[in-house]
């Protein structure tokens, strides 16, 4: 596997996305259209050149930062393993993300910008997928970062919430997630949240491929400790994202990775013990999530806000006013009820016909 940090070129740099390429950082691509060493087209769509390999071990393939010609903020490239080009099932996988996030608009979910097909010089081509780039770190690398210290409640109540209303877009729009996990969630410089990796959504009233074939290498769908016992079974449901979303936020606020804390006598994790901070009330709302059945979870994102929101509180101020006023009305109750009543007005007898 190729070390990311090694393979970044220049900022004048044009780096060649050909997987096979000898050397796709060679010094001279900085100002050529086409690679020096394989004459692979170093200008994609006529608009992008990728400058930095941000990942070669996706089970699907490579993941690119690109900038715009001219100069913009950088994007995101991702693009399947040439292999893969005759697999309908993965290239539908791959496919989907960029007709699932055409569809969604919110700040959690990243948008994207286009597919293409790049043509390599032995005629084979490269399916490519670019979209925005979410800046900052996944939650699984922010963890690790801050020296595995479990997250607070304050701010794993208000990411959760940031991550459920994201999530209420996609199941709004009939697909969910499958694949929720703390590497697929990222965190902005401004402490807000983002989804990430859409290429495993499925419609909601499909089934779905759990797995795609293990001979050809691929990554499972299924992502240990995070992925419900139905999902492994082969069948998912919207719930199965409640689950998966679950067993995240178990893991941040334990700082303990969820199969680490499964007790196989009770059959589920026993995570309490490991996060103090938690109050027994939002505890309660992560068991929910995390319920082993899928009717014993949330039925909609709906139903989780409600959850995270607290009972409503009346304002100090409008309680002294409504105090204020209604000993107000006692008084004045008081004071019509004693005060001496007039007198009624004395008859007046009519006068007497002659």
């Amino acid at each position: 596997m190729l070390n990311p940090s090694e393979v970044v070129s220049p900022m004048s740099m044009r780096m060649c996305i050909n997987p096979h390429c000898p050397e796709p950082c060679h010094p001279d691509n900085a100002t050529a259209n086409f690679c020096v060493r394989c004459g692979t087209a170093l200008v994609l769509e006529n608009a992008y050149v990728a400058q930095k390999l941000l990942s070669d071990d996706s089970g699907f393939g490579r993941i690119y930062e690109v900038v715009a010609l001219p100069d913009s903020p950088p994007k995101i490239l991702k693009v399947l393993r040439p292999d893969f080009n005759n697999d309908t099932k993965v290239v539908e996988l791959f496919q989907q993300e960029m007709y699932v996030l055409s569809q969604l608009n919110h700040p959690g979910i990243p948008k994207v910008e286009i597919y293409f097909h790049h043509e390599l010089r032995d005629r084979t081509f490269l399916h490519g997928i670019i979209m925005e780039k979410i800046e900052g770190q996944n939650l699984e690398q922010w963890l690790r970062d801050r020296g595995d210290r479990p997250l607070g409640e304050a701010d794993a109540r208000h990411w959760l919430r940031q991550v459920v209303e994201a999530l209420a877009v996609l199941h709004d729009h009939k697909f969910f997630h499958r694949d929720i996990k703390p590497a697929n969630i990222m965190r902005r410089s401004d402490n807000t949240l983002a989804l990430i990796d859409f290429g495993t959504v499925r419609e909601a009233t499909h089934t779905y491929l759990a797995k795609i074939g293990s001979i050809q290498g691929v990554t499972c769908i299924s992502s240990a400790g995070y992925t419900p016992p139905e999902q492994e079974r082969g069948f998912a449901i919207p719930q199965s994202d409640f689950y998966a979303l679950g067993m995240t936020f178990i893991h941040l606020v334990t700082a303990r990775y969820p199969l680490d804390l499964f007790d196989r006598e009770q059959n589920r994790v026993v995570w309490r013990a490991h996060a103090p901070q938690i109050s027994p009330s939002f505890a309660a709302v992560l068991d929910h999530l995390s319920a082993q059945k899928p009717c014993d979870r949330p039925l909609t994102c709906s139903e989780i806000l409600q959850e995270l929101t607290p009972p409503h509180r009346l304002n100090p101020l409008l309680i002294g006013a409504i105090a204020l006023g209604l000993l107000l009305a006692g008084i004045g109750g008081y004071w019509m009820g004693t005060r001496t009543p007039e007198p009624p007005p004395a008859n007046r007898s009519l006068p007497r016909s002659p």
